[in-house]
C-alpha cells in the first residue's frame, strides 16, 4: 500500500497553489518546456523536456517545490553519488496528488527511472540533496506538505544506483517541521538540520537540531522559541560571532513586521543571546517590515537585520509612510551587537543605496512631488533638525525619460542615470548645479560607467556621480 501524506485532501489546494505561484512570479503549466528550459536552452534540455512530456501521466501538470530558489519543476541533482545528474520532476496527477518522478540519462537518452511511493495532496515544500554525514554519499531530502501542524514532513532517502521501478527508495527518516534549515551550526564541519515546529493554538514553538550518521538521525540540541509569531520565515545555521556557532531564526508578526531570534551553543546547549533575556521585552527589536537575516558583509558570520527610522522625519508622518534604514548588526560573542553595514531600501524594495560607514549627519526623506519610490538624500543637522537636500532619487517611466532628460539638460541640471529595469529609469538628480566647466551630457554620465563602478569608494559625503554609481543597486525581483 502506498504511503500517502494528508489523506484529507483539499480540493482547492491546487488552484490555491497556482495563485501563489503566479503571485510570486513563478509559473505553473502543463507544458514541461515552459518550466524546464531557461533563457539559455540547450539540446540536452530540449531532450529532457521531451522525455518529461513523454513520461508524465495523462492529465498530469508540473508543479514546484515551493522553497527551492528556482521556477522550474525539473531539478537536476546527483542523488546516487555517481557524479552524474538525475532529473527530479515534481507534478500533480489528475487527482491533485503531488509526486516526485526521477529520470536518468542512459547512453544519451533520458528515461524514467522510478517514482517515489510517497505523495502529498498539499504540495512539496523542499527537494534537495545534501551530504549530511560527510561520507561522500548524498542524502535526498523531500519536504512533503501535510494537513494541520506541523505543516511539512521531511523525508530522507538514500538513492542507490541499483534502484528501479520495483526497488524504489524508501524513507530512512521522517521528521515533522514547519520551517527547515541546513548548515554547520556547531563548527565541526558537518551540516545539521534545524527544524522549527510552531503550535499556533498553544502559542508554543521549539527548534530541534539533528545530525545524521550511519542511517540514523540523532537530536543533538533543542530550545524553546517565541510561539506568539505568525510564522517562522527562515532559519540559518553557522557562525554567529567570530568564535561562536549557533542559529538565527526570522519570524513574521502582525501584518508586515518581523522579529529575529539568535541562539548560540554554550556548554553543549543552545542559549538565547538575542533578544537578550536579562533586559526584558522592551529590548526586543520589531522590524516595521519583514527582514531576513544573513551574512550581509560576506565575512562568514551571520548578522541580524534591524530597521531604524531615517532621522528627522516629521512626528506627524504615518507609521506606514516612514522611511527606514537597514542596519546589519553582528554579535561580539558577549553582549554587544555592532553595526557592520547599512543601506537604504525604498518602500517598494526595488532598489538599495549602500551607506558607507564614514557617512554622518545624513538622512533620507520623501519628495513632496515624488512617487512612492522617489526619495531625497539630505544633509541633516540632528541638533537643529535642519535638512538640506543633496540629491533626489527618482524613478521615471522609460516612456517619459526622453522628455524628462531633455528638461534636465535644458535646465543645466546635474544628473546621472543609475540603472534601468522593467520599463523604469532610476535617476539621481543633484540639488546643486554642475560647475560651469562641467559637461553633464549623456556621454559623461553613462560612457564612464565602467570606470565609476570600478573606482574605489571614498566614503565622502555627499557622494559624487562615481560614488552613487557604486552605492546604488537594483534588488532581485521577488
Amino acid at each position: 500500500m502506498k504511503r500517502k501524506y494528508n489523506s484529507r485532501r483539499s480540493a482547492l489546494f491546487l488552484s490555491g497553489l497556482l495563485v501563489l505561484i503566479v503571485l510570486s512570479g513563478c509559473q505553473f503549466t502543463a507544458t514541461p518546456a515552459d518550466l524546464l528550459q531557461g533563457p539559455r536552452s540547450s539540446p540536452d534540455s530540449a531532450a529532457l523536456a521531451a522525455a518529461v512530456q513523454r513520461e508524465l501521466p495523462a492529465r498530469a501538470k508540473l508543479s514546484l517545490a515551493l522553497q527551492e530558489s528556482t521556477n522550474t519543476a525539473v531539478l537536476k541533482m546527483d542523488a546516487d553519488g555517481d557524479e552524474r545528474l538525475e532529473a527530479f520532476v515534481t507534478y500533480a496527477d489528475e487527482g491533485a496528488n503531488q509526486h516526485v518522478m526521477v529520470l536518468r540519462n542512459v547512453n544519451g537518452t533520458w528515461r524514467k527511472w522510478f517514482i517515489f511511493a510517497e505523495t502529498s495532496s498539499y504540495g512539496i515544500d523542499v527537494l534537495r540533496t545534501a551530504d549530511l554525514d560527510r561520507d561522500g554519499q548524498p542524502e535526498l531530502l523531500i519536504g512533503w506538505n501535510q494537513y494541520g501542524e506541523p505543516k511539512h514532513m521531511l523525508t530522507l532517502y538514500h538513492v542507490a544506483v541499483r534502484a528501479d521501478e520495483v526497488n524504489v527508495p524508501k524513507p530512512i527518516a521522517e521528521l515533522p517541521y514547519d520551517t527547515m534549515g541546513i548548515g554547520d551550526g556547531q563548527g565541526d564541519g558537518r551540516p545539521e538540520l534545524a527544524l522549527i515546529k510552531l503550535q499556533r493554538d498553544k502559542m508554543q514553538a521549539s527548534i530541534g537540531i539533528y545530525q545524521f550518521a550511519a542511517n540514523q538521525v540523532q537530536k543533538v540540541g533543542a530550545a524553546e522559541l517565541d510561539g506568539s509569531v505568525n510564522d517562522y520565515l527562515q532559519v540559518k545555521l553557522g557562525k554567529v560571532s567570530a568564535d561562536r556557532y549557533g542559529i538565527v531564526a526570522d519570524a513574521s508578526i502582525g501584518a508586515n513586521s518581523s522579529t529575529t531570534t539568535m541562539l548560540a551553543w554554550e556548554a553543549g546547549k543552545l542559549v538565547q543571546v538575542y533578544p537578550p533575556r536579562a533586559t526584558g521585552n522592551d529590548q526586543v527589536q520589531i522590524n516595521a517590515r519583514t527582514q531576513l537575516s544573513g551574512d550581509r558583509n560576506g565575512d562568514g558570520i551571520l548578522d541580524l537585520t534591524m530597521l531604524r527610522e531615517a532621522p528627522g522625519q516629521s512626528e506627524g508622518v504615518a507609521y506606514s509612510d516612514l522611511l527606514w534604514i537597514e542596519q546589519y548588526r553582528q554579535w561580539d560573542g558577549l553582549s554587544y551587537f555592532s553595526v557592520v553595514g547599512q543601506q537604504y531600501v525604498d518602500p517598494g524594495q526595488t532598489y538599495a543605496i549602500t551607506i558607507p560607514r564614514s557617512w554622518s549627519n545624513y538622512t533620507f526623506s520623501r519628495l513632496k512631488d515624488g512617487s512612492d519610490g522617489d526619495a531625497a538624500l539630505d544633509a541633516y543637522d540632528p541638533i537643529k533638525g535642519l535638512h538640506k537636500e543633496v540629491l533626489a532619487l527618482r524613478v521615471i517611466p522609460i516612456a517619459d525619460w526622453s522628455k524628462e532628460e531633455h528638461k534636465l539638460s535644458e535646465d543645466g541640471s546635474r544628473y546621472l542615470e543609475l540603472d534601468t529595469r522593467d520599463g523604469l529609469v532610476y535617476v539621481a538628480i543633484w540639488n546643486e548645479k554642475p560647475a560651469p566647466d562641467t559637461d553633464n551630457s549623456d556621454s559623461d554620465s553613462n560612457s564612464d560607467g565602467d570606470e565609476q563602478k570600478t573606482r574605489k569608494l571614498t566614503g565622502v559625503f555627499p557622494p559624487d556621480e562615481a560614488e552613487m554609481k557604486q552605492l546604488f543597486r537594483l534588488l532581485p525581483e521577488a
